[in-house]
């Protein structure tokens, strides 16, 4: 077992905190196929039970980002907000593994607008994601989000914006 250090710690937790920055503002830029490669894992959880009821379900980060883009299709613009990421790494020290995963908690907002929406245009929703990262054998950052929980505290606005959004993969 190789000694994790103090330079390998402050590495993993900065390109952990670049991923998950990365997933949200991605999105918001609509670069779905960046989503795919450099921010989600080949294999991942995603659960929007909270918002969008439905059951938690596994695809591959390609399809996920599918996803999103075929769910977001319909808005005619929205924006994420991700911030205060904890993110849970053991300390660095000797006799301490160099780690294979690592959980990470962080608030969330965002803002949804279909103007043709039926009783009103707007939706916003704020709460916390529950992730999971793990490292990859991919060069630059190795860390890919491999399980996502979205859990949703407050909503304003029209839930007819999220008509025909459903917590569920795309087809195909």
């Amino acid at each position: 077992m190789s000694d994790y250090d103090i330079q390998s710690y402050l590495l993993d937790r900065a390109n952990i905190h670049d991923v998950i920055t990365k997933m949200s503002l991605y999105l918001d830029l609509k670069r779905f196929t960046s989503l795919a490669s450099d921010v989600f894992a080949d294999k991942m959880q995603v659960d929007y039970s909270s918002l969008l009821g439905g059951e938690p379900y596994e695809l591959t980060g390609e399809k996920q980002a599918v996803t999103w883009m075929e769910q977001l299709g319909g808005m005619d613009c929205w924006q994420h907000v991700t911030t205060s990421i904890l993110i849970e790494l053991p300390q660095p020290g000797k006799g301490v593994g160099i780690p294979k995963n690592a959980g990470a908690l962080a608030n969330c907002v965002a803002r949804l607008e279909r103007r043709e929406a039926r009783g009103g245009p707007e939706a916003s929703n704020g709460g916390r994601y529950d992730l999971e990262v793990i490292r990859t054998n991919k060069s630059g950052n190795p860390w890919r989000i491999s399980r996502l929980k979205a859990d949703v505290v407050w909503f304003a606005g029209n839930m007819g914006v999220y008509e025909g959004v459903e917590n569920k993969p795309a087809e195909g």
